[in-house]
């Protein structure tokens, strides 16, 4: 009997100690740090060859279809968005999350049609379907190692390392229009279709890019930047969402007091200008919630730096393994996403 109760004992302080640590928060050790390489360099005419189709879109019931065009038409295919959400690429994300329509974010600057991020199942994003299989997409798709162009009086070459090949790929589609087709690693299954024209396709750069010219960087404010962040909040909480969904998990609900820690540790790390789960200032995850007295059972962590924006970053994480375990976890019931600019941190919680 004694050595029950000495177990239970034993039993009793681990517990405490564990929930008092962070034996109870899933704060991965891998961090999510998108690389930033530009480079404006002297080209010779012989380096400044572009390998760009010159054939047209096929299938004009593809979203592709829609890059270029005047804003109308999608609106007329759609409807009107759910919100409309600022970004710091000069064009405004059109929000789509309706039932009839699927998860899109569509980028309109003056009335156009720069850039499609496309993640719900049932859009048409031929040649492609989303949840196809990598080995069926390398099969069929001309996919490049090397984009290079000429937009106006300026040349880019982007050149894609073996993670981008496999993980990010991009297709030429013809008419100025580029796929990069994102893949889930771990499951070689196509998660969805960011559509480019050239112009976003420069802004954004996903991949090392090499250029001759103007790079059209945008000028964002900090008043621009609050209103970004705010859209790139909700964004992160739908696109989280819609992909617990897919794999089997309950939706979380966002919760505002775990959105103020977590933007708080975003600050944080843009102001002391490092990027880590814990805070020189402030500590772990647990040290933060204790502050803000918050009630939780179970917490986790996602932190990133430097993505192109919300879909990105959240496609980052289910692409690391310590994330994708918060992100799919299906024991979390909220979440609280804080954005500031090119930092992103995520907090689920279990109460």
């Amino acid at each position: 009997m004694k050595f029950i109760l000495r177990v239970l004992v034993l039993l009793v302080i681990c517990l405490f100690i564990g929930y008092n640590t962070d034996l109870f928060f899933n704060s991965p050790s891998d961090t999510n740090e998108a690389s930033e390489k530009v480079k404006q360099k002297n080209l010779s005419d012989e380096e400044q060859k572009a390998n760009e189709s010159t054939a047209s879109i096929s299938d004009q019931n593809s979203l592709s279809a829609l890059i270029n065009q005047d804003v109308s038409k999608v609106v007329q295919k759609f409807g009107e968005p759910v919100r409309k959400d600022a970004t710091p690429y000069g064009y405004e994300y059109y929000v789509y999350n309706q039932p009839n329509s699927s998860y899109m974010l569509v980028g309109v600057q003056n009335n156009q049609v720069q850039t499609i991020y496309a993640l719900g199942q049932d859009l048409d994003v031929s040649p492609y379907k989303i949840g196809m299989s990598s080995e069926e997409v390398f099969t069929n798709a001309n996919l490049q190692s090397e984009v290079s162009f000429h937009y106006e009086d300026n040349f880019y070459r982007f050149e894609l390392s073996e993670d981008d090949l496999n993980v990010r790929p991009v297709a030429d589609l013809g008419s100025g229009v580029y796929a990069q087709l994102n893949f889930d690693k771990f499951t070689s299954k196509l998660v969805s279709v960011r559509y480019m024209n050239k112009l976003s396709f420069v802004k954004m750069h996903p991949y090392e890019l090499n250029y001759q010219g103007e790079i059209y960087q945008e000028e964002v404010t900090d008043d621009m930047w609050q209103k970004i962040d705010q859209g790139a909040d909700q964004e992160v909480l739908e696109i989280t969402n819609v992909i617990r969904e897919r794999y089997g998990a309950n939706e979380v609900a966002s919760d505002p007091a775990v959105a103020k820690v977590a933007y708080s540790h975003s600050l944080d790390m843009a102001e002391n200008n490092y990027f880590d789960h814990n805070s020189p200032t402030e500590g772990a995850l647990s040290d933060r919630l204790q502050k803000a007295e918050i009630k939780y059972t179970k917490a986790g962590e996602n932190i990133a730096y430097n993505y192109m924006d919300a879909g990105a970053a959240v496609e980052g994480w289910l692409n690391s393994e310590g994330h994708r375990k918060n992100l799919l976890d299906k024991s979390f019931t909220y979440m609280g996403e804080g954005t500031y600019q090119k930092y992103y941190t995520q907090n689920f919680l279990t109460k």
